[in-house]
């Protein structure tokens, strides 16, 4: 017999929980984990490419130009 996954409303309760829980400075940062975990190298390149703010400040692609015809 297969159990079904967790509802919608319980993966958004441990959503909040871990939240929540970042939000205590005796919990390690979830950047630290995945520095500890993937290296520092593949953790900032994930970081900026998830972040908003890295297609501001250092897109990955230039931006394709028209050409007159």
């Amino acid at each position: 017999m297969e159990l079904a996954g967790p509802t919608q409303r319980e993966r958004g309760l441990d959503l909040i929980a871990a939240h929540l829980a970042g939000l205590d400075l005796d919990v390690e940062r979830a950047r630290d984990r995945l520095e500890r975990t993937i290296g520092s190298d593949l953790t900032t390149l994930l970081v900026a490419a998830l972040s908003k703010r890295s297609v501001a400040i250092r897109p990955l692609a230039r931006p394709a130009t028209a050409v007159a015809a």
